[in-house]
């Protein structure tokens, strides 16, 4: 996870949060994760609380075990 805090109106904030998650799985469940991956914004509280505050950038990172 990486972000920027910028000065908002001579107020620090956090303006944008980048996450990248990193995961290990099976080729044949690459659909699945890939799925789970998708709907997770929806289901985050933070990010359902950030939101509309922060840009936030979600990003996922596959490595074949």
């Amino acid at each position: 996870m990486e972000g920027d805090i910028d000065s908002v109106d001579g107020v620090l904030r956090i303006t944008k949060i980048r996450v990248t998650y990193h995961l290990k799985c099976a080729e044949e469940e690459l659909d699945k994760v890939q799925r789970a991956f998708d709907h997770h914004p929806a289901k985050c509280p933070a990010y359902m609380t950030l939101k509309d505050a922060v840009a936030f950038s979600l990003s996922i990172e596959t490595e074949y075990t």
